[in-house]
């Protein structure tokens, strides 16, 4: 049975020959992944990478509107600058509860 120092030495040469395996095929799987590139013409979104790339964007979602102007004409959702519409009705003396959306 190999004692400690041996068993350490044989992970370090195995790993040495992992590392070597693994270049060889990484090297090799770009040399595939190039060809079939070129081959077909194809850009990085259509394959996935880059900023183009399908289903890399995301979609916004508008924000639910949580106050409404009383002429119904304006509508907030509370994020973000008050609108002078609201400021302006604040000043004359209402308040944000009275325009909430039910």
């Amino acid at each position: 049975m190999p004692n400690y120092q041996e068993l350490i030495a044989q992970r370090d040469e195995l790993n040495q020959r992992i590392d070597e395996a693994r270049r060889t095929e990484v090297a090799e799987a770009i040399r595939r992944v190039k060809d079939i590139i070129q081959e077909y013409d194809l850009t990085a979104a259509q394959c996935g990478f880059g900023a183009g790339a399908a289903g890399t964007q995301k979609t916004r979602t508008p924000v639910k509107a949580k106050y409404i102007t009383p002429d119904g004409a304006v509508t907030w959702s509370g994020r973000g600058k008050l609108p002078n519409v609201f400021k302006a009705l604040i000043e004359a003396g209402h308040r944000m509860e009275h325009f909430l959306l039910k």
